[in-house]
């Protein structure tokens, strides 16, 4: 069994579920933070030795055990707000924050690749500054443009970052565990876009070039993965452990 967490309307992911259960990871079950949060039962076991497991059944009567999960694609950027909306208003962030604390532990245990891990900032991925992405992107080997960012009480300051989306026409490069994906695009910018996901420790990554020049202009972990077509499809089923 796999896994695609995903909000309902993200079209990419339910784009990538179709063509990923084509390919051959079935059975390929989509989650929704909605099903999720009105599961049945949560069974979430941390041991001493280091030992794990996790199960839970959905509405509908589906039992998810980690023992049968074989990969997981998550793509939950946060746990929604309208999740707790019922709930008085005073516990309502306490709440968000015991979600998010289960979803970041059952995940992170999985002996099964995930792609991506949740972290301190975000449950599928880092959701960096933009200088910090630039950072990363000049140690990648990517070219970057001047950023600059005002200090109190001082001038602007500028730092190698980022140019601003609406002054480019973007090209998005899918990096899936060390390699950069676009068939049309030259090899050195492709292998510098696959270093910025090793660098950022993020598995899955989208990667917005500049289509012009190739100048970084910015990332994420939630890309759109249509942008990549079936090459993208091909490196996840191999991510996830599919097999021909």
């Amino acid at each position: 069994m796999w896994l695609l967490l995903c909000a309902a309307d993200d079209v990419p992911a339910l784009w990538a579920a179709t063509r990923l259960t084509a390919r051959g990871l079935d059975p390929l079950v989509v989650l929704t933070p909605e099903l999720l949060h009105y599961s049945f039962r949560w069974e979430h076991r941390l041991h001493s030795d280091g030992a794990s497991s996790v199960s839970f059944t959905l509405a509908g009567g589906r039992r998810i055990d980690s023992a049968a999960i074989r990969g997981v694609l998550n793509r939950l950027p946060f746990v929604p707000p309208h999740i707790v909306g019922r709930l008085v208003a005073a516990d309502r962030q306490y709440a968000l924050q015991e979600w998010t604390a289960l979803h970041m532990s059952w995940l992170s245990s999985l002996r099964a690749p995930v792609l991506n891990l949740p972290v301190m900032e975000g449950l599928c991925g880092a959701w960096r500054h933009p200088s910090e992405w630039a950072y990363l992107a000049g140690e990648a080997g990517l070219t970057t443009e001047v950023y600059r960012q005002g200090v109190p009480g001082g001038t602007a300051v500028p730092h190698a970052a980022t140019t601003t989306r609406g002054a480019a026409m973007v090209r998005t490069v899918i990096a899936i565990d060390g390699q950069g994906i676009d068939e049309h695009l030259a090899e050195d910018l492709c292998d510098s876009c696959g270093r910025l996901g090793v660098l950022a420790k993020t598995r899955l990554l989208g990667v917005d070039l500049d289509a012009r020049t190739g100048a970084f202009i910015g990332a994420s972990p939630r890309p759109d993965l249509r942008e990549g077509g079936e090459p993208v499809i091909e490196a996840l089923f191999s991510s996830l452990g599919g097999r021909a």
